[in-house]
C-alpha cells in the first residue's frame, strides 16, 4: 500500500482503496472483488461502492472501516487509513463554500453552514426480490452541470411496495447527496385525507433548507426560492404517494446535483424528463422470503408448503405478505397452516389481510377513490368494475402466480352492455388507476386480490369498515 500520511483528498483515498483491492486479489490468487460482489457482502448499492473507489464520494466512517476490512487491511493499516479518512473529511470541510465565500483551512465556520436535512423515514432491513429495481434506481446520482436533475417515477398497484422500495433505495444512495435528503408524503393515496398542496410542501422544504423567513407568499415564488437554494447543493428528494404530475412539478429542482424519486399509483407519464419504473408483484420465492422476514426467524421452516400457500393467497404483494407475517408474529402458537386455511376462502381473504394499522383493502381502495374523483366517466368505470370482476371468474387463481384469465374488449362490452369504444375507455381508465392490468393491447385482467376487492368494494367504505362475508354480485350504489 502506498504512503498514507500525505492523503488529504477523496481521490487519493480512493487510490489506496484500489491498491488494497488489487493486493487482496494477489493474496487470494484470484480476480479482484467486483462492485457487485462487494454489494452482495455489504448490502450497499454497487453504484455507491463504485463512487467510493472512484473518489466521487467519501465513505462514512463505519462503511469505510467495513470496506477496508473486507479488502484485507491489517490492524495497523486500519488505524492509519481511519486517520487518513478523517483528514480527508476535515480538508473537505475547510474548502467548503459557506454563504458564497470560501473558508480557509483552520477557520471552518460550521455554525454558519446551511442545515443538512435528513428527512427519510426509517429504512426496512431488506427487500427480497427487488434487486433488479434497486439496480435500475442506481441512475439517481448527481449529474453533469447543465444536465438537470435525475428523476425516477415509481408506479404500481396498491400494496406492491412502492413506498418501501423508494425509502430503501434512498437510504442506499443517500451518501451521494451529502447536502441532505428531503422527504414528503403527498397523501395522494390516503383514504381519509386530501392530497397535500405543493405550496405546503415547499414551505416545509424551505424551512428544512434554512431559508430565511418570511417565506414567499405565492406558490410560484416559493418554488423559485426552493430552486435557488438547491442550485449548488447535492440533495436527494423523495416525493411519496403523488396523486398526479401537477402535484409534483413545482417540487422538482433545476439543479444538476439533485435527484428526485417519486411514487404514485398511476404512471406519471407527463412528468418531464422522468424515467419510469413499473412495479409488479414479487416472484414466488421472494414472496416467501418477505413473509419470513415479518413472521420471525425460523417460523416458516417446518411448514414451508403452508408458507407458499399463504404467499400465493397474498397475490405476492409485499403489503399483503407483511400483514400475513405480522399476524403470524402476533400469534406465535398458531401453526402456519392455520393462516393458510383462513386465507383459502376468497369470501374472507381481504378481511384476514388486515392487522393493526395495515389494511390490504384500504391500499386497493386508492384506485377506486381516484375513479370517483374523475367525474361521470370515472363513476361509469366504477359501476362496471364489479360486473367485470364477476365475468372474469376465478380461473387460474390456484396457479403458481395466482393469475386470472384475460378479458377482451368484446367480452367486457357484452358484460356491461356498452358499445365497444365506450367499453374500451372504461377498461383503460381501470388500467390507469391500477385496478386492471393490460399486458397487450385489447387484453385485460385483474390481480387476484384486486378482483376480490372489485366484487365487494363498489363504494368507498366508511371508517371502521369490515369486509362482508359474501360476494357482491350486483352493482352497488355509487356515492354522489
Amino acid at each position: 500500500m502506498g504512503p498514507v500520511d500525505s492523503v488529504d483528498t477523496a481521490e487519493a483515498l480512493a487510490a489506496l482503496l484500489r491498491q488494497l483491492r488489487r493486493r487482496a486479489a494477489r493474496r487470494d490468487g484470484g480476480a479482484q472483488l467486483t462492485y457487485r460482489q462487494l454489494s452482495a457482502r455489504t448490502g450497499w448499492a454497487h453504484g455507491v461502492i463504485g463512487d467510493y473507489f472512484a473518489g466521487k464520494t467519501l465513505p462514512p466512517t463505519d462503511r469505510f472501516d467495513t470496506l477496508v476490512q473486507l479488502l484485507g487491511a491489517t490492524g495497523r493499516e486500519l488505524r492509519m487509513l481511519a486517520t487518513a479518512r478523517d483528514r480527508v473529511e476535515e480538508a473537505r470541510r475547510s474548502r467548503t463554500a459557506v454563504n458564497g465565500r470560501t473558508v480557509p483551512p483552520g477557520q471552518d465556520d460550521t455554525g454558519s453552514q446551511p442545515p443538512v436535512p435528513r428527512q427519510l423515514p426509517p429504512d426496512i432491513p431488506g427487500l427480497p426480490g427487488r434487486e433488479r429495481e434497486l439496480e435500475a434506481l442506481d441512475v439517481l446520482r448527481p449529474g453533469l452541470r447543465g444536465a438537470g436533475p435525475a428523476v425516477v417515477a415509481l408506479d404500481g398497484p396498491g400494496g406492491v411496495g412502492k413506498s418501501a422500495l423508494a425509502v430503501h433505495a434512498a437510504h442506499r444512495l443517500a451518501e451521494r447527496f451529502p447536502d441532505g435528503q428531503l422527504y414528503a408524503d403527498l397523501r395522494g393515496s390516503h383514504r381519509d385525507e386530501r392530497p397535500v398542496p405543493p405550496a405546503v410542501v415547499l414551505r416545509r422544504f424551505l424551512n428544512a433548507l434554512g431559508a430565511p423567513r418570511p417565506y414567499p407568499g405565492s406558490a410560484e415564488d416559493a418554488a423559485a426560492a426552493y430552486r435557488t437554494l438547491l442550485t449548488e447543493r447535492r440533495v436527494l428528494i423523495v416525493l411519496d404517494n403523488a396523486v398526479d404530475a401537477a402535484q409534483v412539478r413545482p417540487l422538482l429542482p433545476a439543479a444538476h446535483g439533485c435527484a428526485v424519486l417519486v411514487t404514485s399509483l398511476g404512471v406519471l407519464a407527463t412528468l418531464n424528463g422522468a424515467a419510469h419504473l413499473h412495479l409488479t408483484p414479487l416472484p414466488p420465492p421472494a414472496s416467501v422470503a418477505v413473509l419470513g422476514l415479518w413472521a420471525g426467524p425460523g417460523r416458516l421452516t417446518a411448514e414451508h408448503g403452508a408458507a407458499q400457500v399463504i404467499a400465493r393467497h397474498c397475490g405476492h404483494l409485499p403489503l399483503a405478505l407483511r400483514i400475513a407475517g405480522a399476524r403470524l408474529a402476533a400469534r406465535p402458537r398458531w401453526p402456519v397452516r392455520e393462516l393458510a386455511d383462513r386465507l383459502a376462502d376468497p369470501a374472507r381473504r381481504l378481511a384476514e389481510l388486515s392487522f393493526a394499522d395495515l389494511d390490504m383493502y384500504a391500499a386497493l381502495a386508492a384506485g377506486h377513490r381516484e375513479l370517483q374523483a374523475r367525474g361521470p366517466s370515472g363513476r361509469a368505470a366504477a359501476l362496471a368494475l364489479p360486473l367485470l370482476a364477476a365475468e372474469q371468474g376465478e380461473h387460474g387463481e390456484h396457479g403458481e402466480h395466482g393469475e386470472q384469465r384475460e378479458l377482451t374488449v368484446a367480452e367486457a362490452a357484452v358484460t356491461t352492455g356498452g358499445a365497444l369504444a365506450a367499453t374500451e375507455v372504461i377498461l383503460e381508465q381501470l388500467v390507469d388507476v391500477q385496478l386492471l392490468e393490460s399486458r397487450a393491447p385489447g387484453r385485460y385482467r385483474f390481480h387476484p386480490l384486486t378482483r376480490l376487492f372489485a366484487l365487494r368494494a363498489c363504494v368507498i367504505p366508511p371508517a371502521g369498515w369490515s369486509p362482508p362475508g359474501t360476494h357482491a354480485r350486483g352493482v352497488a350504489e355509487t356515492p354522489r
